[in-house]
């Protein structure tokens, strides 16, 4: 074949294969394209289902919208006034006593027949079922209907001049059952009747007064006052707050069909509460009180302006007294007693049912209304905070008389450090005098103090101290004892120009004591002062034994006493991302320590040990333990593992020994408690094992030690240890059972368990009742709470001159008002899912008022006192069964009793109340004591009639009644 033909038959080849390969790719590309049409298709499809979905979806909402009557049915977040607010308040109108069913019977009321769409009256005439208060700068309150999805003006009411006129201000807004209350400083009490008689009153300490009859007449000029006789006279003009509760056995008022409430008034001379019945009854206090709640309707709690430390308690008073005959128990600082006792001095801003805040912390607490001193509380910080140790952190739940409490937020290491250790050996090397008037010298073993003139101020022998880190804690141990003083030796941690007061303790033993004192230095060389106490006079001697000054894990509890370190621990983080940290890396030379303490000889009383824990293995060692430096005697105990099962264990008795061990790597609670003779050991809220166990747990010689024995022997290697709590109280297993519930989350991953921002200072609270949430408001933004763990921090809620310094908030369905520097700023969830709370919500209970539950009330001797009342009305006439059940306080008690009483009362007009006769039913039972007794009694002041018990000297008695009433007199249960 010549070359010419080869090419022909290759180029035919190449062309044929070419051909082939372009109809195969033709065949791809025709089959490709067929697949993209029939894409193409069922997208279009899909568009056109979604074209009709989104029709329906706008159907459907516009079918919603047009039943609902409302514009739409979206959520809302953002500002619905501008300027700095005074008071903001969230009426929910679905928790009055009848779920808000009276709006529908104000069709004829001067409100809802007002002229529409002016500037102090919006577009709707009904009252809205939620409501949104906010009294602004200019002293006038605004109404907002927050039944839309946007809040609007229902209503603008009062201002200066007019018939509601708040010119001095109004510290605070309250509403239940259709009436609203405003706290007016300097002004009294002004009270709007939305429905029954519509009158408009002030209440002031001249008395009450009508000052417009009707709402609509609310932004008039004020009418002529003319005082309605027998009406509330307060104890001051100046009313600083205002609350109101549906007490047990409350009057049905008739012309509205719904309870009247209680309203308690705070004033700057004291509190007046206003009962139904009309009776005031006023607690006088010098300075009076600046806010004031009613707690589980029953009692009131309410914070002493002339010592804003103070929460007092005490019962809703039916007479007026003074604070010291009516406070039952006061709480708040260290020496006070009961359940919320906090370890600083910065004075409390609020407290509402469940929370306290102040200029340091958000508390949380579970009151204990039979026993002030048994309830539980929560302190939670941010880091901004300087007390207790300072930083951010969350203590857990702190039952009762808590004697240290171990909890931090920082992943530092921890190293021990001594910054000075002084005995008589070193003579007076270190110590001065702030005047002439004390001379320092050795004599013996101590450093004696004398005093070598009188004077009319306190002259202080000195210890300066340097190498202190600003922001770490330290602890001082002064051992001291007063000589010919006569009263009480005094000791303060100061900085170093001695301006401030870092912490301070006394002595009045001549014995020699020791004195903690746990600071937080603000510079690196603070002072230790010691003086004596007035009056100040020449030839006073005191003696100090040592001082010694260490780096300190601080004490979160009021005691106060933190605890040393050995060696180096670590701190890490509970889970990834939370906020809690643990201690762990005990080994050997590496452990906490705590000079003897006589907070934590208990003797044979009650004692818990609380603490959560992650073992690596399952060992058998002592984890927290208190024993002397060397020996394991008399008065020691130890709370360990054998073989990685919890065991608890007080020297010379039996121990308390669980079964099973616990999970490796697995936080787990462990709470140790001996109550009256019996050793108690819970592991994640259950019981776990018992041992009788009586034996004392005072030794003088004893020390507590984490993670190693005092000595430094049988280290727990392994073990992380967070939320360390020892308290003088048994918790019952309810509250450890709630310790379970509420801390357990605090170890999950992502867990935020401390205010956020940096300011720790809590400036308003709220309780949102539908979702639990609580509410802390601060000035960088708001806190919100679940229990323990915090669920959110609100910032940045306005669009237009924002401000994050949040000072009021209030809360309802998932959503809240918030008062701000420069504006109130609201959120509400979509209505759809505000109906979903409503779906799922415990109705309000209906008001019996033939059968009365009251209140458990509490006696601790053989006074008798009252534990039910009942108002009585002028012609009222009523047969009253009385069922009462009592048991004794604790864990063990041996007083049982059960009574039943009928009683025939009446009240004729104009008229006292009396009681015609009282009959016992069936036999007494009584199990111990026989010279207990229940009987029913008339309160002519009051002019209710009362269930009065008398019960045992030296015995705190729980008493619960059960009232039957059959009412045939002619008003009817009337106000």
């Amino acid at each position: 074949m010549t070359d010419l033909a080869t090419q022909v038959a290759g180029l035919t080849t190449s062309v044929n294969a070419l051909t082939s390969a372009v109809n195969v790719a033709k065949a791809t590309l025709d089959a490709s394209v067929s697949a993209a049409g029939a894409s193409a298709t069922t997208a279009q499809a899909a568009v056109t289902t979604a074209a009709s979905s989104a029709t329906t979806a706008q159907a459907a909402q516009a079918a919603a919208v047009a039943v609902s009557g409302l514009s739409n049915l979206n959520g809302f977040l953002g500002q619905i006034q501008a300027g700095a607010p005074q008071a903001v308040f969230w009426y929910d109108t679905t928790r009055d006593s009848d779920g808000g069913a009276w709006r529908k019977r104000c069709a004829a009321r001067s409100w809802a027949t007002m002229t529409l769409g002016t500037a102090t009256r919006g577009s709707r005439a009904d009252f809205p079922a939620q409501t949104l208060f906010v009294v602004d700068s200019t002293n006038v309150l605004t109404i907002y209907d927050a039944d839309q999805a946007t809040p609007v003006m229902w209503a603008k009411i009062g201002g200066p001049g007019k018939a509601v006129d708040l010119n001095s201000g109004c510290s605070q807004v309250f509403a239940l059952n259709g009436m609203i209350y405003l706290a007016a400083n300097g002004q009294g009490l002004f009270v709007i009747s939305l429905l029954g008689a519509e009158m408009i009153t002030r209440s002031t300490a001249g008395g009450t007064a009508p000052r417009a009859y009707g709402v609509a007449n609310a932004n008039a000029s004020s009418m002529a006052e003319i005082n309605i006789p027998g009406g509330a006279v307060l104890i001051s003009n100046t009313v600083t707050a205002v609350t109101a509760a549906v007490l047990p056995g409350a009057p049905i008022e008739r012309a509205t069909g719904l309870p009247k409430p209680a309203v308690a008034a705070a004033t700057t001379a004291g509190i007046s509460v206003i009962h139904a019945t009309g009776l005031v009854a006023s607690i006088s206090a010098g300075g009076g009180y600046f806010t004031c709640a009613i707690i589980e309707g029953q009692r009131l709690a309410a914070i002493l302006a002339a010592n804003s430390n103070i929460v007092d308690y005490g019962p809703i008073p039916y007479a007026s007294a003074s604070r010291a005959a009516w406070v039952q128990y006061s709480t708040g600082t260290q020496s006070s007693g009961g359940a919320i006792q906090r370890p600083d001095t910065v004075g409390i801003g609020g407290v509402i049912d469940g929370a306290l805040r102040n200029n340091s912390a958000l508390w949380r607490y579970i009151e204990d209304p039979l026993n002030g001193s048994a309830g539980m509380q929560a302190m939670i910080t941010a880091s901004g905070n300087s007390y207790a140790g300072g930083g951010a952190f969350n203590t857990g739940w702190l039952v009762g008389d808590c004697r240290l409490a171990l909890s931090s937020t920082s992943t530092a290491s921890m190293t021990g450090a001594n910054i000075a250790s002084w005995t008589s050996a070193a003579g007076t090397t270190g110590w001065a005098t702030t005047d002439g008037n004390l001379t320092l010298s050795i004599s013996g073993s101590d450093l004696q103090i004398a005093e070598t003139a009188s004077t009319v101020t306190a002259s202080k022998a000195v210890y300066q101290l340097s190498g202190c880190v600003v922001g770490q804690t330290y602890l001082v141990a002064l051992t001291m004892r007063r000589g010919t003083v006569g009263a009480i030796m005094r000791s303060e941690v100061t900085d170093n120009g001695a301006t401030t007061a870092l912490a301070g303790g006394y002595t009045a033993s001549t014995t020699a004591s020791t004195v903690f004192m746990q600071f937080r230095a603000v510079d690196t060389s603070p002072k230790v002062r010691i003086n004596f106490d007035s009056p100040y006079t020449a030839g006073q001697t005191g003696l100090v034994t040592s001082l010694s000054v260490d780096l300190a894990e601080p004490d979160r509890s009021v005691a106060a006493v933190g605890i040393r370190t050995v060696g180096t621990l670590t701190k890490s983080l509970v889970a990834t991302t939370a906020d809690l940290s643990a201690i762990g890396g005990f080994g050997a030379g590496n452990y906490l320590i705590q000079p003897y303490n006589p907070g934590l000889d208990f003797g044979t009383g009650d004692f818990a040990v609380v603490l959560w824990c992650q073992l690596t293995n399952a060992p058998s060692y002592s984890l927290v333990n208190r024993w002397p430096a060397s020996g394991y005697t008399t008065g020691g105990w130890n709370v360990g593992f054998a073989s990685g099962a919890p065991t608890f264990n007080i020297a010379g008795g039996p121990t308390a020994a669980a079964s099973n061990p616990i999970p490796v790597a697995v936080w787990t609670q462990i709470v140790a408690a001996r109550r009256g003779a019996n050793l108690e050991l819970w592991v994640n809220g259950i019981r776990a094992a018992t041992a009788a166990n009586n034996q004392t747990v005072t030794n003088t010689s004893a020390l507590l030690s984490v993670g190693a024995n005092p000595d430094g022997s049988n280290t727990s290697g392994g073990a992380s240890v967070a939320l360390l709590r020892i308290s003088a109280t048994a918790p019952t297993p309810e509250q450890i059972a709630r310790m379970y519930a509420d801390e357990r989350p605090l170890f999950q991953p992502g867990a935020k368990c401390v205010l956020g921002g940096t300011s720790a200072a809590v400036q308003g609270l709220a309780h949102d009742p539908d979702t639990g949430a609580l509410y802390a408001a601060k000035a960088d933004g708001t806190s919100v709470f679940q229990g323990l763990v915090r669920t959110a921090h609100l910032t940045g809620l306005a669009t237009t001159s924002n401000s994050d310094n949040h000072t009021a908030v209030a809360a309802r369905q998932g959503g809240y008002v918030i008062a701000t520097a420069n504006q109130a700023v609201a959120s509400q969830p979509a209505i759809t899912f505000r109906d979903r709370i409503l779906a799922d919500r415990v109705p309000v209970a209906p008001i019996d008022a033939n059968r009365v539950v009251f209140p458990a009330v509490a006696t601790t001797d053989a006074t008798p006192t009252v534990i039910a009342r009942l108002p009585v009305a002028e012609g009222d006439e009523l047969q009253l069964f009385v069922d009462v059940g009592a048991t004794e306080y604790g864990a063990a008690p041996s007083e049982r009793m059960g009574y039943q009483r009928r009683a025939r009362v009446y009240r004729l007009p104009n008229g006292n109340v009396t009681v015609a006769a009282v009959q016992t039913l069936g036999t007494d039972y009584e199990s111990a004591t026989t010279t207990c007794d229940v009987t029913v009694v008339a309160d002519t002041v009051s002019q209710t009639v009362c269930v009065q018990a008398t019960g045992v000297a030296a015995k705190r008695l729980v008493w619960s009644t059960l009232a039957h009433v059959n009412r045939s007199g002619a008003t009817r249960y009337a106000a």
